[in-house]
Formats: C-alpha cells, sequence, structure tokens
C-alpha cells in the first residue's frame, strides 16, 4: 500500500509529491499528461496575498500569508535559479514584445533593463514560425520609447534543411538547439558578430527570442562572456520554458523515491464511507487497482481537464465530487473576468473536498490541490502559481 497517491502531475501535484516524498512518504503519482505546466512560459504569478486572503472563499483566505509565502519558499529551495520579487513584481516580455508583471523569473527573462537601453537589439532567427519581428519591434517601441530597436536577422545552418522541406520551426525548437554543442559553437560566432555592431561604451540589450538559459550552466557561463545584457522573452505554447521546469520538477520527485505512472488516468476511487480506498487505471486494454492512505486530487480546472462540461452540465471528472457551479457562465467581455474559472471543488482549511451546500466534509483522506479548487481566477487575479504552490505544499505536508 502506498502512502499517498498523487491523482495529477501539474505544479500543484508535483509540488505535493517531493513533499511528500521528501518527508520519507512513499508517494505514487498517476497522471493522462504532462499537464498544462510543460507548455508554459514558466514565470510564476503569485498575486497580490494582502487583498487576496481577504476575498471571501478564496483559496487564499483559508490558506493565510503564511503557508503561501512557505509554499513559495520551499519552490525556490528546491529551484534557487528561480528569482522572487520584492514588493515589485519584475517585468518580463511577452511573445509580441509587450511587457506584463511576474512574481517567480528564471534566469534571464527580467526586462528592467531594457528602459535603460539607448539601443535594443530584437535577435530575429529566420524561420522561426512564432516570432513577430515588426510587431514585436512595434511594441518594444511603445514600451520602451528611449530605446532605438534594431532587427538583427540571422540564420542557422542547422536548420536550413528544415526550412527547405517546408517544416515549421517554433522557438521550441530553437531553445532545444541553443543547449547542443553544436548549437553553443553556433551561438559563440553569432553573439561576437552582434557585439561588434554595437557601439562600445553604448548602453545597449540585446532581446533573444527562441531561448532559455534556465538549468543550463555552460550556456549561463557563456553568456557571461558577452558585454551586453541578453534579455529572453516568453515563447507561445508550446514554451521551453514550461518544458525545462516541467522536467526538473519531475527529476526533483523521482530523486526523493517518488514513483510515475504516465499516460493513464484514474477512472474512479473505491470509498468506505468517507475513506477512499482504492483508485483504479486503465491501462493496455486491463484495470489496475492502487490502494493509499491518503489521496491528492491535482487533475486540474475546465482546461486540465478536471472538469468535464456537457451539455448536461459540469462535473469532477475522477471521483464525482460536487462542485461549485457559478450562475452565470461566460460574460460579454472576452478579456475580462469569466465565471467558469470559479468552478471547481470546495475544500476546507486542511484542503478536504466539502458540500457546497452544508459544508461537509466529504471526503477525509482526500487534498484537493491548485486548479481543482472553486473560488479563483488565475488570470484576473495573477495568483495562478501562488495557489498551486501553497496547497501542493500544504499537501505534501499533510500527507
Amino acid at each position: 500500500m502506498w502512502d499517498g497517491i498523487i491523482i495529477g502531475g501539474g505544479l500543484s501535484g508535483l509540488i505535493a509529491g517531493i513533499r511528500a516524498s521528501e518527508r520519507g512518504k512513499r508517494i505514487l503519482m498517476i497522471a493522462e499528461g504532462t499537464g498544462s505546466l510543460s507548455s508554459s512560459s514558466g514565470v510564476l504569478d503569485i498575486g497580490s496575498i494582502p487583498s487576496l486572503t481577504c476575498v471571501k472563499k478564496h483559496p487564499y483566505s483559508f490558506l493565510e500569508a503564511q503557508k503561501i509565502q512557505a509554499g513559495v519558499h520551499y519552490f525556490r529551495s528546491l529551484l534557487p535559479e528561480y528569482e522572487e520579487c520584492g514588493q515589485e513584481p519584475f517585468l518580463v516580455l511577452t511573445p509580441l514584445g509587450s511587457c506584463r508583471t511576474a512574481d517567480l523569473v528564471p534566469p534571464g527573462l527580467r526586462a528592467e533593463v531594457l528602459a535603460r537601453s539607448k539601443t535594443i537589439v530584437l535577435m530575429a532567427p529566420e524561420g522561426m514560425k512564432d516570432l513577430f519581428p515588426r510587431v514585436v519591434k512595434d511594441n518594444l517601441e511603445k514600451e520602451f520609447p528611449q530605446g532605438k530597436v534594431e532587427i538583427y536577422p540571422f540564420q542557422v545552418s542547422a536548420f536550413a534543411p528544415w526550412q527547405q522541406g517546408g517544416i515549421p520551426i517554433n522557438g521550441l525548437e530553437f531553445a532545444r538547439f541553443w543547449r547542443t554543442e553544436e548549437g553553443m559553437e553556433a551561438l559563440e560566432k553569432l553573439l561576437d558578430s552582434v557585439a561588434r555592431n554595437i557601439r562600445a561604451g553604448e548602453k545597449s540589450a540585446v532581446i533573444f527570442p527562441g531561448f532559455s538559459r534556465s538549468f543550463a550552466k555552460p550556456l549561463q557561463e557563456l553568456l557571461t562572456q558577452f558585454p551586453f545584457p541578453i534579455v529572453e522573452m516568453t515563447d507561445m505554447p508550446p514554451a521551453f520554458g514550461g518544458e525545462i521546469l516541467y522536467d526538473a520538477l519531475k527529476r526533483k520527485f523521482k530523486d526523493f523515491g517518488g514513483e510515475i505512472i504516465l499516460g493513464s488516468g484514474v477512472r474512479k476511487m473505491d470509498t468506505q464511507g468517507k475513506i477512499g480506498r482504492q483508485v483504479w487505471v486503465r491501462s493496455k486494454g486491463r484495470d489496475t487497482n492502487y490502494q493509499a492512505r491518503e489521496f491528492v486530487l491535482a487533475t486540474g480546472g475546465i482546461f486540465g481537464g478536471g472538469i468535464e462540461a456537457t451539455p448536461e452540465g459540469v462535473k469532477e471528472k475522477v471521483l464525482g465530487l460536487p462542485l461549485f457551479v457559478p450562475e452565470d457562465w461566460t460574460r460579454a467581455e472576452f478579456l475580462g473576468e469569466q465565471p467558469y474559472a470559479r468552478l471547481g471543488v470546495e475544500v476546507n482549511a486542511e484542503l478536504r473536498p466539502v458540500d457546497p451546500q452544508s459544508g461537509e466534509v466529504l471526503l477525509e483522506n482526500v487534498r484537493v490541490v491548485g486548479r481543482s479548487i472553486a473560488h479563483w481566477d488565475p488570470w484576473v487575479e495573477y495568483c495562478g502559481a501562488g495557489v498551486s504552490l501553497a496547497t501542493g505544499w500544504l499537501a505534501g505536508e499533510i500527507l
């Protein structure tokens, strides 16, 4: 029997699994896929802790500031390369060259230096399908009017056969290439060429799309030789930043002894009263059961596949837990708050699922984490990672 089974393998599930395994628990993770984390930018939002802890039923309201900060600090202890902002959030560049703010940022993505640069050089690899240099240049000029933005087109010979064959090349492929020995050599020559074209003594910065130095020490060491700061851009999905963050957390989980079944989803749970006993997984045409003392539901929300919407209504797919469902599903403002984002399972302060009407605990040995929890909107409140880190850490402490 396992000490704990985690259903789902996104950010909250991985943090829960890592912390519980670090505490010596025998943990199994069962996930249909890698979750949305692997296609994210790798930039993490915490949101305004003081204001969100005052919002009724928001996860921050029962987690409280101490537990939220504990989740963030635990993440940084696992991946110290990530920088945490102070009172002011960091600036990062979107794939279109506009700015956004973020609270936890991997190396190279901070863009504050651009506000002090007289010349901004935008690297533009030919054939990169998800880069639009003219659009990026126009937005950079609006964001940083003090700087002159120059586009620096270049070719990568390694991708010439791709272009000749009409194979699309996205930023993910470029980022992988720069980490190879061939890519490192090509990058060094390219950066030397750029440096010769920038006037000495001028405050300049270089923007490099399709590039990530996170968790790559040889690449980071190479960049220290370049005389000007290099600012990375976040990528359009599928993004390399999220992929390498997912891989780094998965390695941590396995290093602590955790085991993963990937590609098979949990079909159902057998319960006895308010106690979950075992889950059933279908793999290769047959059902297998796994027993555990504790369970964590980390399957995500309506976009992560943990909640299914049909013409008949919405349902939590794995355990059949009742959901909080807002009265109105959508609003006319496309970029405004959408009520469906707050769909989810209501929980108590110990993350146990509760009945939305009575508040009664439904399953004593199940914890719900991350996007599966009701009453929060990661896009409007900018707290997606914060809720996932805090609830994942707390579940890992409890297991």
